[in-house]
């Protein structure tokens, strides 16, 4: 009868253990983007970031994303202009605020599409925000793509003009995320 008792006390155990964990996945920076699209009137670019860093909880039990946290810095977008870059920064505060991150633990997967809402920290402000993508599965990887806009007035950022013309009030921004396991 101890035997039973411990046998299914055991069972018990690991049952407990296996669910409800998670296994830390790593972003791919050699795989993965965030870039930005801008418009002025008299012209429209792009600026693009490699370098950014970041992790994804997976729930070993479903493997499903439970939690996803990125990290890049304002100073790694490059939009092939050095002077336009430079000026960036400058409007951006790049010294005060260096970094952009992003944390969700508000996910949700149908199919091959996952909404993901989460804590935006951008320009020394926090925002609830919202984005859907697109996933793909394979060989132990997770891939996220789609694209969500910025409205930059919303984080106290003063929009820069050209010809005494201000950009326009929307910055476009698409991404490929690689998790690897």
């Amino acid at each position: 009868m101890k035997s039973k008792i411990n046998v299914i006390l055991i069972l018990f155990l690991l049952t407990n253990l296996t669910f409800g964990q998670k296994e830390t996945w790593k972003l791919n920076p050699e795989k993965s983007f965030i870039s930005y699209d801008a418009n002025h009137l008299l012209h429209a670019w792009t600026g693009i970031n490699n370098k950014i860093k970041g992790i994804a909880k997976i729930e070993v039990q479903d493997n499903e994303i439970k939690e996803i946290a990125i990290l890049t810095l304002v100073k790694d977008f490059d939009s092939n202009n050095t002077g336009r870059d430079s000026h960036a920064l400058e409007v951006l505060k790049s010294l005060s605020f260096p970094e952009v991150r992003f944390y969700a633990d508000s996910i949700e997967v149908d199919q091959d599409s996952i909404k993901i809402r989460g804590l935006f920290n951008f320009h020394g402000i926090n925002k609830i925000k919202s984005i859907t993508a697109f996933l793909k599965e394979k060989n132990n990887k997770k891939i996220l793509t789609g694209k969500f806009n910025l409205v930059p007035t919303d984080f106290d950022i003063e929009l820069p003009s050209f010809m005494m013309v201000k950009i326009e009030n929307l910055l476009i921004f698409n991404f490929n995320l690689e998790f690897e396991k």
